[in-house]
């Protein structure tokens, strides 16, 4: 539940006895040799690691048990985007790997550890560089109560591969497909909060949001995307039930799948955009230099702040920081991490800086921000 992280047990002899993952994915003989070396290293070692190779970012971890021992992995901590790497995947023919944060990485494997061996609270304490945290500890409680009163509440969340399934089908712009079938490609969701009502405003605000980030992957420019995003987010704050935030959210997914189909009609994309406007979005947590997009572009800088511009209608380092800030905007949402640590977190130079860019691109601090979220709450 807490990441993509293919999991297999062994027998002490190195025998497979379950596999779990959220997509199947056949190892090929070069991994199953890895795995074995992984389980080998458990006779004498309580967590292993290996790199998958040396280009790919792919990890396996080797956690050994009282009576079995759990393989977790493949999977990738880095971008696989790149022409190196993708000419390199096809070459030896590898499939796609799922990918994973390192620190998700390790904080899975030290929930796993604990939770499926007595007397194992040892184990993962040191795989985070400095130990795990006493608030992080009391994150995997809560995370484990709210599993079980999801349980008892008979309440289920989707996985992510119901939603990439939804989206593709608006970045794809399949109009009618969606509308048809709109119900059965719905994203289930708990009900966390008491009020219903505002439950359902939160699950809209980012269904909406994922649908504008679809849409841009699908053809848009950010500045029409964003725009979208802002009209449904205005009509949203005045929706007085659940049904009406249901017609909207639907109303929302059709209407930007539709103005992608109507982008892909004009041909008004460019490729080396499309692909700069992804790479951004998946390194919206790193420090992202334009010299960097360029090159794995596969262009010069400078061509590609011209095509940006005159494809998208903003600058480049616009649109890096209208994806940083709508980041921004999440964790101040949905998160209690202080501002000074979300301006780190997304690698802003400085806390004055992150709290003028914020305050320009939303009329607010960022302690104004999550202030009136709060207000908004009560």
């Amino acid at each position: 539940m807490l990441t993509q992280l293919p999991v297999s047990v062994y027998d002490k002899s190195g025998t497979e006895l379950e596999k779990y993952e959220i997509t199947p994915r056949k190892m090929n003989p070069y991994e199953c040799m890895l795995a074995q070396e992984l389980i080998r290293r458990l006779q004498n070692e309580e967590f292993a690691a290996a790199e998958y190779d040396g280009t790919l970012p792919v990890k396996m971890y080797g956690l050994k048990g009282m009576d079995c021992d759990y393989l977790l992995g493949p999977f990738a901590y880095g971008s696989l985007d790149t022409d190196t790497i993708r000419n390199h995947m096809r070459r030896h023919k590898l499939e796609e790997f799922p990918q994973v944060q390192l620190r998700d990485s390790l904080l899975a494997a030290n929930l796993i550890r604990n939770a499926c061996e007595d007397g194992a609270d040892e184990f993962g304490i040191d795989l985070l560089e400095g130990g795990l945290k006493e608030d992080e500890d009391d994150r995997m409680h809560f995370l484990i109560e709210e599993e079980l009163r999801q349980n008892d509440a008979f309440q289920c969340n989707h996985t992510q591969a119901d939603e990439n399934v939804l989206y593709q089908y608006v970045e794809r712009g399949d109009v009618e497909y969606l509308k048809k079938n709109y119900d059965l490609l719905y994203l289930q969701h708990p009900v966390i909060l008491d009020d219903i009502c505002k439950n359902e405003e939160y699950m809209a605000v980012i269904g909406i949001s994922l649908a504008s980030r679809a849409a841009i992957r699908g053809g848009l420019t950010s500045k029409e995307g964003f725009l979208v995003n802002d009209i449904y987010l205005k009509r949203l704050a005045a929706c007085k039930s659940v049904g009406e935030i249901y017609h909207l959210v639907k109303e929302a997914h059709v209407y930007c799948a539709s103005q992608v189909r109507n982008k892909k009609r004009t041909g008004n994309t460019n490729p080396y955009v499309e692909r700069c406007k992804k790479l951004i979005i998946s390194k919206r947590l790193e420090p992202i230099e334009l010299e960097t997009l360029a090159a794995e572009a596969g262009i010069s800088k400078e061509y590609l702040s011209k095509l940006f511009k005159q494809y998208e209608g903003i600058p480049v380092t616009e649109y890096i920081l209208n994806i940083k800030m709508e980041a921004a905007c999440d964790m101040l949402r949905y998160s209690d991490r202080k501002v000074r640590e979300i301006a780190d977190y997304l690698n802003f130079g400085s806390l004055s800086y992150f709290s003028r860019i914020f305050k320009k691109k939303t009329g607010k601090s960022p302690q104004q921000f999550r202030k009136d979220l709060g207000d908004s709450i009560v």
